[in-house]
């Protein structure tokens, strides 16, 4: 190419004859100073149109490379399937999933094949969820509570280990019959009127054997840290688990425990207003008080004010029945079972049992035989 001169030339013609033809810039820069060489600097650059630079190899494995992870793609419309598997249809639909600290709703396209049912989505290319029809123990449609207020319709299909895996469609309906016709001609029983287990998911595994989830839920929690030699608070996300034992908060990030008493010791639990975080500003919070050996301490958590109401209405009725069963005896004569106080001061009403420590006794026309 020889150089040329033109006076007429514009800024298009220059873009057009660099894609065009290119730049090519080899040179050798050495700073002195006084005399010394104290800077090199070795530059190379080429500039032009892609596809001059393929025609001369220049990027020539970038674009292989980016033309291998294209065919990939293309590939990866839909999922692998297995040798005389057949697809009957498909459709969009989300499904819950809960592992680890991460639960959502995960969208994708549900394939309903001969042999499974698998839920596909394509960028990044990932089956989501594989079924056998086999594995299926029942299915129902359950009406849940939806963000926009209004109420959907979930497919929940209860394996024959127990887990209930919940999809959502356009047509949950029709997705439920696609699934139970292809059983039908398979010759697999679905469950008539299932009992599908209310199992409350837990994050981690911190659970005693045999411990039982009575509630649970994603709430912040008003966590105390030390600086400066004071104490301050700040709200971190998390969940809170009432079990038949204890009432404890995990943090889904740390993947730990930061707050868990036993449930016995609960005092006391209302929602009050108060301040969040530091501008003068008061919202709806759940007040805990507690014993911690003699103690009395206090913890907050913060959610909607109709989560925070449910809570303060399972964890007061859970603290009442704890306390009266705490407060229950049995007689030692007949096994009736009363208060503590009213066996002690006035017998048992069934049998007649007094206590030694009283000694008082029941009238002969108040006893029953």
């Amino acid at each position: 190419m020889e150089p040329n001169r033109s006076p007429q030339a514009t800024l298009n013609d220059l873009i057009d004859r660099i894609l065009d033809k290119g730049i090519l810039l080899n040179t050798d820069l050495i700073i002195s100073v006084a005399g010394i060489p104290l800077l090199g600097v070795n530059l190379k650059l080429a500039l032009a149109g892609m596809e001059t630079m393929l025609e001369y190899g220049i990027m020539k494995d970038w674009d292989e490379a980016q033309r291998a992870v294209a065919s990939k793609e293309a590939v990866m419309e839909r999922p692998c399937l297995d040798e005389n598997e057949s697809i009957l249809f498909s459709m969009f639909g989300t499904h819950w999933y809960s592992k680890g600290i991460y639960n959502s709703w995960r969208a994708g396209t549900i394939y309903i094949t001969d042999k499974r049912l698998i839920m596909f989505r394509k960028m990044p290319a990932e089956v989501l969820l594989e079924i056998c029809y086999e594995d299926i123990k029942a299915m129902s449609i359950q009406e849940r509570d939806h963000f926009t207020g209004e109420k959907r319709q979930e497919l929940h299909i209860l394996m024959k280990d127990e887990e209930v895996i919940k999809l959502h469609t356009k047509d949950t309906v029709f997705l439920e019959k696609a699934i139970e016709d292809i059983m039908k001609k398979k010759e697999l029983n679905l469950e008539d009127n299932p009992a599908f287990p209310d199992k409350k998911e837990v994050l981690g595994d911190f659970l005693y054997p045999g411990e039982e989830v009575v509630n649970s839920g994603k709430i912040w929690y008003q966590m105390p840290f030390t600086s400066e030699g004071s104490v301050r608070y700040v709200w971190k996300p998390g969940h809170l688990y009432l079990t038949d034992k204890r009432l404890c908060w995990w943090y889904d990030f740390e993947r730990k425990l930061y707050f868990d008493i036993p449930a016995d010791d609960i005092s006391h639990v209302t929602v009050q207003d108060v301040q969040f975080g530091s501008a003068p500003v008061q919202e709806k919070s759940l007040i805990i008080m507690y014993k911690e050996g003699n103690e009395n301490k206090v913890v907050c958590f913060h959610d909607n004010e109709t989560s925070l109401h449910e809570w303060e209405k399972v964890i007061s009725e859970y603290a009442k029945e704890h306390m009266d069963g705490k407060n229950t005896e049995t007689c030692p004569r007949c096994g009736k079972k009363a208060s503590k106080e009213s066996l002690l001061e006035n017998g048992c009403s069934r049998c007649g049992w007094v206590s030694f420590k009283f000694g008082r006794s029941i009238p002969v026309n108040q006893q029953v035989h």
